[in-house]
């Protein structure tokens, strides 16, 4: 009877643990055209990445409600009609709020104080440094005017966005966690605005270094939120730019050590052909950050990695995270992922649907090889395996030919890598599943075939990724055609000629 009574008070206790990691949200869309999306986006550690946003259902009349499993305080994005409502998510708490429109209007819950202060203080403002991308005012003063007309302002207005949080009556983490956030998105827009718009190299890298050297770099609580991450991105990146402007100033040579990285630009320049970036900034973040930061902000570009099917990249950082954390938290995750990834590799090794063109190495003309094919219509990928949104675009590419299924369509693949990534490419579409026809070309070797793909376009930039559509008689009939990431466009493209 004792032990019953002790299993049954361990399930209860479970029940109402597994009960309170979770945040409940409801409200209502107000004048709901029935048919707008509403998602909200739970960053793992940082960034914004699609595999995070979680679909709200919305019913007729426009309500919604669901509960997120959350197991520790976590910023969020609500995304409606394209506007992002950043809230603050407290296991066991809930919150009440609907939308009119492109606004947010918070009405009640448990979680009302702290997100009514978030809506005030607007972590994530876009600043005005920024929101006139295509024509930047600001964008060929010298360094003492940006000095004056940017850092000054806007480092004046997040102040008194901390004044007001300081001022509030929220407990003191909640205070920590949002001030952090504040300061932290203040250095990454800065080094946006820095690295997009600034037209100059040397303002560049002198406003980056002005910022950057009087940064904090630990967080006032931890664990921090997305913010302060992608503040430790930024500043790795920032240190790149510090390192290499004192190895100019200060004639460094390659087999000496690099300030900041304790390994000589020899080394590094092997380690990056390897396994590309992310293991540098790996060796950038183990030298400068704590290792609590380190290992959360590497286990995501671990999982940015995993998504993107990126193997070689994965196993290398993989094993480095391995070794310095042989007892983390992520360690049973990223085994499964380790595994996963090398099943697909594995499967697919006898793939007869993931052709390689033989002996592509010769082969010098588009058309020609797209002529072999006449009677179908043809989707020209032009990519690399070093490309983000050549990648991100890949994960459209199943809904692209399931659409097309039984069709006469048929895809094909230029790669731009250079030969010393032949075996990593190889592998790349194999676990990526990239069923089609592809071969590779290194810079030099691809210029012929820009050059014919472009020679009809008004745009001639030889950007990545580049898509072109080819007739059923083997003409090229679109030139810089719709990304998959577009979906009905792109299918209607296709369609137009897929039925003549």
């Amino acid at each position: 009877m004792y032990l019953k009574k002790i299993i049954l008070l361990v399930i209860t206790l479970l029940y109402y643990l597994s009960a309170g990691a979770q945040f409940k949200l409801n409200g209502k869309v107000l004048e709901y055209d029935g048919k707008t999306e509403l998602k909200i986006n739970i960053p793992l550690v940082f960034g914004f990445y699609k595999e995070n946003s979680i679909p709200i259902p919305i019913a007729k009349d426009g309500s919604f409600s669901v509960v997120l499993p959350i197991k520790e305080t976590k910023f969020a994005n609500l995304i409606y009609k394209r506007i992002f409502h950043t809230l603050l998510l407290n296991p066991s708490k809930n919150l009440t709020a609907n939308l009119k429109d492109t606004t947010l209007i918070l009405t009640s819950g448990t979680a009302l104080t702290e997100n009514e202060l978030m809506q005030k203080v607007d972590v994530e403002e876009y600043p005005f440094f920024l929101k006139d991308e295509g024509n930047n005012e600001f964008a060929k003063l010298p360094l003492q005017q940006l000095k004056e007309r940017v850092l000054k302002p806007y480092f004046t207005q997040r102040d008194e966005k901390i004044k007001l949080v300081n001022k509030s009556t929220l407990p003191v983490k909640y205070k920590l966690l949002i001030i952090t956030e504040l300061k932290s998105i203040a250095y990454n827009y800065i080094n946006d605005f820095a690295r997009t718009q600034v037209a100059n190299k040397p303002v560049i890298d002198s406003l980056i270094l002005q910022v950057f050297n009087e940064a904090d770099l630990k967080p006032q609580i931890f664990p921090a939120g997305p913010q302060y991450f992608a503040f430790v991105d930024s500043y790795i990146r920032f240190l790149e730019t510090k390192a290499f402007v004192k190895i100019k100033t200060e004639k460094i040579l390659s087999n000496q050590p690099i300030p900041y990285y304790g390994i000589s630009l020899d080394s590094a320049n092997i380690i990056v052909k390897k396994f590309d970036k992310n293991y540098w900034r790996w060796i950038g973040a183990s030298h400068n950050f704590p290792l609590n930061i380190v290992e959360k902000y590497t286990y995501q570009q671990l999982i940015n990695l995993y998504n993107d099917k990126d193997l070689r990249p994965f196993e290398g950082l993989f094993n480095a995270f391995d070794k310095q954390f042989p007892n983390s938290i992520y360690h049973q995750d990223l085994v499964l992922k380790s595994n996963n990834l090398n099943k697909i590799l594995l499967e697919n090794e006898t793939n007869s649907n993931i052709k390689i063109v033989p002996d592509f190495e010769t082969v010098e003309s588009m058309n020609a090889l797209v002529k072999s094919f006449k009677g179908k219509v043809v989707y020209l990928d032009i990519w690399g395996t070093w490309c983000g949104p050549c990648k991100d675009e890949l994960t459209y590419v199943p809904e692209l030919k399931a659409h097309f299924k039984g069709k006469d369509v048929v895809y094909i693949y230029l790669d731009m890598d250079e030969d010393d990534k032949d075996a990593a490419w190889r592998e790349f579409i194999k676990v990526n599943n990239m069923e089609g026809l592809h071969l590779r070309k290194n810079r030099k070797t691809i210029e012929p075939f820009w050059k014919e793909l472009l020679a009809g376009a008004k745009d001639k930039a030889e950007y990545y990724p580049q898509y072109f559509i080819f007739d059923k008689e083997g003409k090229l009939v679109v030139t810089k055609a719709s990304r998959p990431s577009s979906k009905e466009l792109l299918y209607a493209q296709i369609e137009e000629f897929l039925n003549k």
